[in-house]
């Protein structure tokens, strides 16, 4: 029996400041999250995080690493699917965004912290844990 493999591709950022804290964003549903989105079709993963930050927060993006970071898989339960999210390490030059339903606040965490709280989406704990052990 063949089971059906079906993954949603997300490219999200990780961008750290001076101290090495994640840059995550506030939802309209209260949980926190990387920067970025799914992946469309055809497109490559830079210019898919490059479009996705600036949909979500208006923020430019002005460099991406050629390679990611991270890479991890989980279940989206609400939705009945799984997800991948490739993770890039970007830079932005301000945090000065204008909210949308997908960012309505900006604020950097400590790996630490990001696995201490209740309202941090479970791929952003993953990175959290992986940065942690490297």
């Amino acid at each position: 029996m063949m089971i059906e493999t079906f993954y949603r591709t997300s490219v999200k950022a990780l961008i750290k400041n001076s101290e090495g804290k994640i840059l995550l964003s506030k939802e309209e549903n209260g949980m926190w999250e990387l920067l970025g989105g799914g992946l469309d079709h055809g497109e490559t993963p830079q210019t898919g995080l490059v479009r996705e930050v600036q949909e979500e927060t208006g923020l430019k993006v002005h460099s991406i690493a050629s390679q990611p970071s991270y890479y991890v898989t989980f279940p989206v339960v609400e939705r009945s699917y799984y997800a991948a999210n490739v993770i890039f390490e970007a830079k932005i030059d301000s945090l000065d965004f204008t909210p949308s339903d997908e960012c309505i606040a900006l604020e950097y965490f400590s790996s630490e912290e990001i696995l201490e709280r209740d309202d941090i989406y479970q791929n952003v704990k993953m990175v959290a844990k992986l940065m942690l052990e490297n």
